[in-house]
């Protein structure tokens, strides 16, 4: 079980005002704007001092900086095209992680190179496994400000060789490992530099014939440098050149030895803002004596945090950011030389492309990381040919993190809310459990981590005032439960109630009139709606009904209790695109009276089922066929008939629906406009909602999917969303009945 307290991460109000005002307040009070928004759920401000390597599984290992906790962090990317990952934090004490660089040593394992801020030290970690699930940390160099722009390659004798600042006296700096995991290194400050003032900032090391080759960037003399070391340990005085020293140049380089056995250095031009490459041709002891010196962009300022490595087609790729329109872009060279190149923009999302670095996958094509500044976000590029034309994005970790789809809220006998969600990143159910009324912080909690679980949550309040939480186990195919042990649900008691095929998946519920829980879901395997009725309060065990077999049918369920004190279930019947609803015929729902309400095209989906203050049950669904939000009043108890009312056709609108009673006894139905990515309420009139206001409560990219709603203790509606955008779980809190801006209360 983990617990994360935390404060809100991002507070975004509607159009830019920052006030909302809550009910009950004077009359002649102006609320605006109606409802304010909270980002529940997202990993914070991370992504920078990124560097990525290959392991020996063939995915991708990348090391980053957390810049929310100040933790060093790995992302083991879970396929070639790194779409996921498992996420780990390797070291947090104190402020670690910056300047990070990793390599994969001789045992297979990935050792990363890094900054620590608070001690001003250099330090190492080598991972135990893979993935780098854990890893043993070793403070190379605690003497003086050290260990800044470090980079770490592996040496022809099998150990780490590092490449570092020493901020302190201004010199570059080299530290050999003693063994595979560096728990010790012989360190050295390049002798032939003492007397050169300030050097060894941007340092990129590599190896080319058994020796150590480091570009790095002379501040003093505001020139691009190269070093050669002439021992394995560059324990020895070194051989240096200067590539480049026309103007400023030589910050941001990267080094890499070329099919022809020279070295490539790319850089940053500060003096015109370009992206310059220097290959050498000279042959003894590639020290770079002479060298072509090529712009390869000039337009903008461009050529920060580049990257280099060579391609499977034997030319350089180079990754690096134009700062100009803050993008992402890439350079494929054309010839060994890079005399010139192919320019290609990645991502141009936002501002997105500072702390790249690029390396080679399994299936010959590049994969970069790099810092999304808008979203703080580490984000990986897949490049889709050689040269990188296109490529498929993906945010690793940050607020990006995918997180919130689908949740699921209910308010708690603390009059707080209580929101069940699925972890897409990590595959985990976990809960947050608000700290006041509006929602606009919580705690969060990892509720079941055993294999890929949590999607199609649903949570209630069971007759013990704790949660109780249905959802899929998609490992395993299994309907789950978690019972809450506490308020918050800070921890919980895990029972899987289905286990016969592939079960669990659009699940609902809802506490009967016995004080146990009743569960409706869909049986993939059989295509049947199914209900399980709970044995006892904690729902450690149920007795399992298969409530419609006809065809296709039980996606999209919902589930309540109606006025007879029986559940009232609406649903999907995909082999029909019929709306249904199946009305138990006891308490715990042996047998049911099945009903099609609407037939009309392709209907049913995204379904929500409430009772309404007359005693008769308010459904809202989507409407495929025309793309429209629809409720069906139902005529009597067993809703055996039904007033169809069309709510909101502007666009496509109405999936992801959900539907409460307000205080003041009409509908609020929650829901999302799939044209304008918008989430959208719908306030009803009247108690068969012949007709609604609606309102767009968040437009702020894509927002709105996998919607809930309840009515918090304030009477005021409180919705949990998904802002697919950023991959972020969010909450609104209404600040008037209506959920309107600029509503007058008269």
């Amino acid at each position: 079980m983990f617990r994360n307290t935390f404060f809100v991460l991002k507070v975004g109000l509607l159009l830019g005002f920052g006030l909302t005002f809550s009910a009950g307040a004077d009359d002649n009070i102006l609320d605006r704007p109606g409802f304010s928004l909270t980002t529940l759920d997202g990993s914070g401000n991370v992504g920078q001092y990124s560097s990525v390597t290959t392991g020996t599984d063939g995915l991708a290992l990348i090391s980053y900086y957390d810049a929310t906790n100040g933790d060093l962090k790995v992302a083991h990317c879970s396929n070639v095209a790194c779409t996921a990952a498992s996420l780990t934090t390797v070291d947090s004490a104190g402020i670690v992680g910056q300047y990070s660089s990793v390599a994969i040593g001789t045992d297979g394992l990935a050792l990363i190179s890094y900054y620590d801020a608070s001690n001003g030290d250099l330090k190492v970690a080598h991972c135990s496994d893979l993935a780098c699930t854990s890893a043993t940390r070793t403070t190379l160099q605690s003497e003086d400000n050290v260990g800044l722009f470090t980079s770490v390659t592996i040496g022809t004798d099998g150990l780490g060789l590092i490449s570092y600042y020493d901020a302190t006296n201004g010199d570059l700096k080299v530290a050999h490992c003693s063994d595979l995991a560096c728990t010790t290194a012989t360190r050295t400050t390049l002798t032939f530099l003492q007397s050169e003032g300030n050097v060894g900032q941007f340092t990129s090391v590599t190896i080319t014939g058994g020796h150590g080759l480091i570009s790095y960037y002379d501040s003093t003399d505001q020139v691009l440098t190269l070093a050669l070391c002439p021992d394995l340990a560059c324990t020895t005085p070194t051989v240096t050149n200067t590539p480049d020293r026309t103007g400023n140049v030589g910050q941001y380089s990267s080094v890499a030895i070329g099919n022809d056995g020279l070295a490539l250095i790319s850089y940053y031009d500060a003096t015109n803002g370009d992206l310059k490459v220097a290959h050498c041709f000279d042959t003894t002891n590639t020290i770079c004596t002479n060298a072509t010196r090529t712009t390869l962009q000039s337009e903008g300022n461009v050529g920060q945090f580049t990257a280099m490595t060579i391609g499977t087609d034997g030319l350089a790729i180079i990754s690096y950011y134009d700062v100009t329109n803050g993008d992402l872009k890439v350079a494929h060279c054309s010839d060994v030389a890079c005399t010139s190149a192919t320019i290609a923009t990645p991502d141009s999302a936002g501002s997105v492309g500072q702390y790249s670095s690029v390396t080679i996958g399994t299936d010959g094509l590049a994969l970069i990381s790099y810092y999304d500044v808008t979203n703080g976000d580490l984000k990986v590029a897949h490049c889709s040919d050689v040269a990188c034309t296109s490529a498929t994005l993906t945010a690793v970790d940050g607020a990006a993190n995918n997180v919130g789809a689908p949740s699921s809220m209910i308010l708690g006998t603390d009059g707080l809310a209580l929101i069940s969600y699925y972890d897409a990143i990590n595959g985990d159910l976990k809960v947050a459990h608000c700290f006041d009324v509006a929602c606009t912080s919580a705690t969060r909690t990892t509720v079941d981590n055993t294999g890929s679980v949590g999607q199609y949550s649903s949570v209630t309040i069971g007759a013990d005032g704790r949660g109780l939480i249905t959802y899929n186990d998609i490992t395993n195919g299994d309907l789950k439960v978690a019972h809450c042990s506490n308020v918050s649900c800070t921890a919980s008691t895990l029972a899987t109630v289905d286990i016969a095929g592939s079960v669990g998946q659009y699940s609902s519920l809802t506490i009967g009139a016995d004080g146990r829980g009743l569960i409706s879901y869909y049986d993939a395997t059989n295509g049947d709606l199914k209900v399980a009725h709970c044995a006892n309060v904690a729902c450690s065990a149920a007795a399992l009904t298969t409530v419609d077999s006809a065809g296709s049918v039980g996606q999209y369920s919902s589930v309540t209790i109606g006025a007879d004190g029986r559940g009232l279930i609406s649903y999907y019947d995909a082999t029909n695109g019929d709306l249904k609803v199946a009305h138990c015929s006891n308490v715990s729902c042996t047998a049911a009276a099945l009903t099609t309400v609407d037939s009309t095209g392709t209907v049913g989906q995204h379904s929500s089922v409430s009772i309404g203050t007359d005693g008769l049950a308010l459904i809202s669904y989507y409407d495929e066929t025309n793309g429209d939000l629809k409720v069906a009043h139902c005529s009597n108890v067993a809703c055996t008939a039904a007033t169809l009312t069309t709510v909101d056709s502007t666009g496509t609108v109405g999936q992801h629906s959900s539907v409460t009673i307000g205080t003041d006894g009409l509908a609020l139905i929650s829901y999302y406009d799939e044209t304008n990515g918008n989430l959208k309420l719908a306030h009803c009139p009247n108690v068969a909602c012949t007709a609604a206001t609606l309102t767009t409560v968040d437009s702020a990219g894509g927002v709105g999917q996998y919607n809930s709603v309840t009515i918090g203790a304030d009477g005021l509606a409180l919705i949990s969303y998904y802002d697919a955008t950023n991959g972020a779980l969010k909450v609104a809190h209404c600040s008037n009945l209506l959920c309107v801006p600029y509503h007058r209360r008269r």
